[in-house]
């Protein structure tokens, strides 16, 4: 069989359909509709002479044949990428892929900085919250990535940015309304904001949980309140007297220096995720320009962070002792 333009294509699709084991995740991963990757499956199974995948009701699984043909395909693509890469244009945009509320709150007002320091380092930011493994970064040409979870990568370079902290916050007019809770007296009429989903597949309430099973875990049973699919609606909410959200210090930093924000309980514990650094090739020129440069400001931000904590936990302390 001759490997024309049109088996290409089709191996093109094929390959994301096995790794998704969806045609409709792959059609929206190659930016086609469900029926065009269907078809082309079907035109690389009349010109191989022998079906890839069993058409299951809910999903698809590979044949014998379809798994040997997938290895085979994954390499050569992963190996076609990586001298892409290699032999590329230095100054092409460094793709970063970043969970959104991390990008909006955290990493988007220090991108000036690194523009400034870096002039020839072009960043193209994509904000998006989905698991990735070598074989989407490849695929979605992700060059390095920010995440936030519990995970242990091992087909990636990973790098720990950032530990995090779990701090229940509020606006000072709401603690107003609320005498009773931030002397941890009572929650009654105090609505809890939540991230609903702080990472792939986190348990309900996971930070809530995480936060009152340290300091009061006779709350736990009123744990309901508002969900959002993003940290950074919940702190939205907060922000204008919705309730009592759990930030994640590197979220809320900025609103707490402030006084927009109020670190309630000045009690903190340490999440059950941290901030990854995930890169494709680390040793790439601007990967590696990048990384150094946002490592230095997770040290720089850890510095400032634990002053503030100190000074709140000091603080409220002291308030108590009056």
């Amino acid at each position: 069989m001759q490997l024309d333009s049109s088996v290409l294509g089709a191996l093109r699709c094929f390959e994301a359909a096995g790794r998704l084991l969806s045609f409709t995740k792959a059609a929206e991963s190659l930016s086609l509709t469900q029926s065009a990757v269907s078809q082309q499956i079907r035109h690389l199974e009349d010109r191989l002479g022998y079906v890839l995948f069993v058409r299951q009701p809910r999903n698809l699984k590979l044949t014998p044949k379809g798994e040997a043909l997938f290895e085979t395909t994954t390499r050569a693509l992963h190996e076609i990428q990586q001298t892409i890469q290699r032999l590329g244009l230095p100054n092409a945009p460094l793709q970063v892929n970043c969970l959104p509320s991390f990008a909006l709150q955290w990493l988007m007002p220090r991108l000036t900085d690194f523009h400034r320091e870096q002039p020839d380092v072009s960043v193209r930011l994509k904000a998006e919250f989905q698991s990735l493994d070598r074989q989407s970064m490849d695929a979605e040409d992700i060059d390095v990535a920010v995440r936030y979870d519990p995970v242990r990568y091992s087909q990636l370079h990973a790098d720990v940015l950032l530990d995090e902290y779990l701090i229940p916050v509020a606006t000072p007019e709401y603690l107003a309304r609320h005498p009773g809770l931030s002397d941890g007296a009572s929650l009654d009429g105090v609505v809890l904001l939540h991230d609903a989903s702080p990472w792939v597949g986190a348990a309900e309430f996971v930070e809530w949980r995480t936060w009152l099973e340290a300091f009061h875990p006779a709350w736990i049973a009123h744990l309901e309140g508002p969900q959002f699919n993003l940290s950074s609606l919940a702190i939205s909410a907060a922000l204008n007297h919705q309730g009592v959200a759990m930030g994640r210090t590197a979220l809320v930093y900025d609103e707490i220096r402030s006084g927009r924000l109020v670190n309630v309980f000045g009690q903190r514990v340490r999440a059950p995720a941290r901030y990854m650094l995930l890169s494709r090739n680390p040793e790439d020129r601007r990967t590696a320009i990048f990384s150094t440069w946002l490592k230095a400001e997770c040290a720089r931000f850890d510095a400032a962070r634990m002053e503030l904590l100190l000074m709140n936990e000091v603080s409220r302390g002291a308030s108590k002792g009056r």
